[in-house]
C-alpha cells in the first residue's frame, strides 16, 4: 500500500475514532445526566437510544447518496452534521431536547460510517483488505475508550456539558483534516465517471505511484444497457445476493443490539448496583478496551484465516461470553475480567461484518449494501437500550438481561455461518 492510501485509511479510521467518541460520551455522561434532570430508567433508555436512531437513519437513507455524490463530499456534509448536533446538545434544556439533538448528531455518524467502510475497503490492497478493514473497525472502540478516559477526571470536575464540548472541538478538527486530506474513492470515479473524472483519475493513481490512464477503462457492459442494469437498489435486494444481503442484516443487527445494550448501559447498571460511579466508568473503559483488542486480533487472524470462518466463531463465543457475565455478574473482580472479554468479541465480530459485507457487493452498490447493513442493524439495536430501560423499571435483576442477550448472539452466528454458502465477490473476496 502507498503512502496514499495509508493516508486515506488512517483519516477513514481517525474518524471512526470520533464517531466512538461522540457515541460513547453518552453511556458515560448519563448517570449524571439521569440525576440532575430526573430522568428515569425508562426514559434515560430513549435517551441512550437517540443518536442510535439518528445512525440508523443515516446509514439508510443519506449513505446511499455516496453512490451517487461521491464518498468525499457526502462525508463533509455528514461531519458539519455532527459538529451541529454536539452544539446543540450542549444547550438542551429538557430530556426532549437532548433527545432531538442526540438524533441529529446520529444522523450524521450513520451517514458517514457506512461510507468510511466503502472507502477503506477500496483503498486497501487486496491481500490486506480484510486486516485493513478490521484495522478500521477498531477506531470505534478506541473513541469509546478515549470518551470513558477523558469522563473519569472531566465529568466530576466540569459537569456533563464539558464533555459535549470536547466532542464538538474534535469534530471541528475532523472536519478540517478532512476537507484537506480525504481523497474521492478511486472506484466511484471509474463507476460514476463524474466532471472531470480522467483528470481526477490520474492524480489518484498518480499518488499511488501507478501509471495514468490515457482515457477511462470501458464500462461494465451492465451499466451501459440499461434493459441489463438493475441499478444499485436491485442488486441488493434481488438474488443471487438478496440471501446474503438477508444473512447480514439478521447476523449484524442482533450483534449490534447485543452490543449497544451492553456498552450503554453498563457504565449505568454497575453504578447503580454498586453506588461507586467510578466503577461503572471503569467497566465501560475496559470493555471498550476489549473491543480495541479485538480488532486487532480479528485483523492479526484474518491475515491467515478467511474472515466469513472468523465472524461466525467469534459470535458464538461472544455469546458464551455474555451467559457468563450473567452468572458472575455479583463477582466484581472476575465481572471485570469478563467484560473485557465481552468488548474482546462483540467488537471483533463487528468487525468481521464490516470485512464480510464489502465482499457481497460490487463496487457500485457497495456503499448501498453496506450502509443498509449498518442502518437496518441500528434500528433493531435502538430497541435494546429502550427495552431494558422499562426491564430494569419493572424490577428485574440485570444479570438475567444479560443471559437473555446471549439468545440473539447465537442467532448472529447461524445468520453468519449461512455467509460461508454465498458466492464471494471475484474482486473483493476476502
Amino acid at each position: 500500500m502507498s503512502k496514499f492510501q495509508i493516508t486515506a485509511v488512517s483519516i477513514a479510521l481517525m474518524l471512526v475514532i470520533l464517531d466512538g467518541f461522540e457515541v460513547g460520551i453518552m453511556a458515560f455522561a448519563a448517570p449524571q445526566i439521569q440525576e440532575q434532570m430526573g430522568i428515569s430508567p425508562d426514559v434515560l433508555g430513549y435517551v441512550l437510544s437517540a443518536s442510535l436512531f439518528g445512525m440508523a437513519i443515516g446509514s439508510i437513507f443519506l449513505t446511499p447518496l455516496a453512490d451517487r455524490f461521491g464518498r468525499r463530499p457526502l462525508t463533509l456534509a455528514m461531519l458539519v452534521l455532527i459538529v451541529a448536533g454536539m452544539v446543540l446538545t450542549i444547550t438542551a434544556p429538557t430530556a426532549g431536547m437532548l433527545i432531538l439533538w442526540r438524533v441529529v448528531t446520529g444522523l450524521g455518524i450513520g451517514g458517514m460510517m457506512a461510507n468510511l467502510n466503502a472507502l477503506v475497503a477500496e483503498y486497501s490492497s487486496d491481500a490486506r483488505r480484510t486486516t485493513a478493514i478490521a484495522i478500521y473497525a477498531a477506531g470505534y472502540p478506541i473513541g469509546a475508550t478515549i470518551a470513558g478516559a477523558i469522563a473519569g477526571p472531566l465529568i466530576p470536575a466540569f459537569g456533563w456539558h464539558a464533555m459535549f464540548i470536547a466532542g464538538t472541538i474534535l469534530a471541528a478538527i475532523a472536519l478540517l483534516t478532512s476537507w484537506a486530506l480525504l481523497p474521492e474513492s478511486l472506484d466511484y470515479l471509474l463507476g460514476r465517471r463524474p466532471a472531470n473524472a480522467l483528470n481526477r483519475v490520474n492524480q489518484i493513481l498518480g499518488k499511488m505511484h501507478l501509471a495514468p490512464l490515457s482515457e477511462l477503462p470501458d464500462r461494465d457492459p451492465t451499466e451501459e444497457n440499461p434493459a441489463e442494469n438493475k441499478g444499485t437498489i436491485r442488486e441488493v435486494l434481488t438474488p443471487p445476493t438478496l440471501r446474503l444481503t438477508i444473512a447480514l442484516w439478521v447476523g449484524y443487527g442482533l450483534l449490534v443490539a447485543s452490543y449497544y445494550f451492553a456498552n450503554t448501559w453498563i457504565p449505568t447498571i454497575l453504578t447503580n448496583v454498586s453506588g461507586d460511579p467510578q466503577l461503572g466508568i471503569t467497566m465501560g473503559i475496559g470493555a471498550n478496551l476489549g473491543g480495541v483488542l479485538g480488532c486487532f486480533i480479528f485483523a492479526a487472524l484474518a491475515i491467515r484465516f478467511s474472515g466469513r470462518h472468523l465472524l461466525f466463531l467469534t459470535l458464538f463465543a461472544a455469546a458464551g461470553s455474555y451467559l457468563l457475565f450473567g452468572l458472575i455478574f455479583d463477582i466484581v473482580p472476575v465481572a471485570i475480567a469478563v467484560g473485557f472479554l465481552l468488548g474482546v468479541l462483540t467488537t471483533g465480530a463487528i468487525a468481521g461484518f464490516y470485512a464480510v459485507a464489502p465482499t457481497v457487493y460490487s463496487a457500485r452498490s457497495r456503499a448501498t449494501g453496506i450502509g443498509w447493513m449498518i442502518g437496518l442493524g441500528r434500528l433493531v439495536s435502538v430497541v435494546a437500550p429502550i427495552i431494558v430501560g422499562y426491564i430494569l423499571a419493572g424490577g428485574m435483576a440485570p444479570e438475567r438481561v444479560f443471559i437473555a442477550f446471549a439468545v440473539p448472539l447465537v442467532i448472529a452466528g447461524v445468520a453468519a455461518l449461512s455467509l460461508l454458502m454465498g458466492r464471494r465477490n471475484a474482486a473483493m473476496a476476502d
